[in-house]
């Protein structure tokens, strides 16, 4: 007798096989294809004869890795594979040249092969969740691309040729084992969002100045004393989180942050602020708690601040 869950799996099975088979009357006007959740411990085979198909989603199946016959859908564009058992990277996608969106996220992959500068067209690549250690020099001749996430894996640096995307309009890279942020950071001069957060960073380089389109800095619940004098070079910064740091001394550079919004610089080691902070009108939301200030710091805050929300 089948169990309830081999029931299921025979049930979705049995849906896809027909789905599938109503799609290939007419195989090359299919353009995208959504098999997840579909149980499925392999790539259905009647998948390759969708030879104009633009999107494959095979999210949150039980895939360990994908035959070479996936390199025939030349124009496959974006690809989801999040939430599967690889534990190697699917190096045959490094040959699907067309694509522009790659989607790996919550698998158990260790390392990305040096093949990955193939993908020459990528604009999104997506590696949270993973178990990745390293990311391969290579990583840096992606110039297209525009996201890259790599949350929660076990990243202890990251290449300088990070620098080499100049296109890069967010890096995501919280929950890691990360020591430094590399100089080259300054090269990619089109960041909006910076995301670095939860790991073990001790000090900001001055390069990061150069990042003049930097909308939101998170760096939160890391090892940073100081931030450098580079930091008022961020003109378009919106949001500054660096709660739960070691920070004793602020810049009076950070005065020049006039579109600043959100400032969180609760669980430091602050004594006082630069005069220069106070100049910042826009600033809506600002959280000093837990620092080192005099009692009454409240009151001079609230004087300064007549309009925006204090926390301390």
């Amino acid at each position: 007798m089948q169990s309830k869950s081999e029931n299921l799996k025979v049930s979705i099975s049995e849906r896809t096989k027909i789905q599938l088979r109503e799609l290939l009357k007419n195989p090359l006007e299919v353009l995208k294809l959504d098999l997840h959740l579909r149980e499925l411990e392999e790539v259905p085979p009647e998948i390759f004869e969708f030879t104009n198909l633009r999107e494959l989603n095979l999210r949150n199946n039980h895939l360990k890795s994908l035959p070479s016959e996936i390199s025939r859908l030349k124009h496959l564009e974006k690809l989801e594979l999040g939430g599967n058992n690889f534990r190697e990277f699917p190096e045959v996608v490094t040959k699907i040249h067309t694509l522009t969106y790659l989607d790996l996220s919550w698998n158990a992959i260790e390392s990305v092969p040096n093949s990955i500068e193939s993908l020459r067209n990528l604009e999104t690549l997506s590696l949270n969740n993973n178990q990745i250690k390293e990311l391969p020099e290579a990583i840096g001749n992606l110039t297209n691309l525009r996201i890259l996430a790599l949350n929660n894996n076990s990243l202890e640096y990251l290449p300088e040729t990070i620098g080499n995307l100049i296109n890069l309009e967010e890096l995501y890279a919280f929950e890691n084992n990360l020591r430094a942020i590399p100089k080259s950071i300054g090269n990619c001069v089109n960041l909006k969002k910076l995301e670095l957060q939860e790991n073990f960073i001790s000090e900001i380089p001055c390069e990061i100045g150069k990042l003049e389109k930097l909308e939101k800095l998170r760096l939160y619940k890391n090892l940073l004393r100081n931030l450098p004098d580079t930091i008022g070079n961020l003109k378009s910064l919106t949001k500054l989180l660096l709660y739960e740091n070691q920070i004793s001394e602020l810049p009076e550079s950070i005065g020049n942050l006039h579109n600043l919004v959100e400032l969180d610089l609760s669980g430091n080691e602050l004594m006082s602020l630069p005069e220069s902070l106070y100049g910042l009108k826009n600033l809506f939301r600002i959280s000093l708690a837990n620092n080192q200030f005099p009692k009454d710091f409240i009151f001079i805050l609230r004087e300064r601040f007549p309009v925006s929300t204090i926390e301390l």
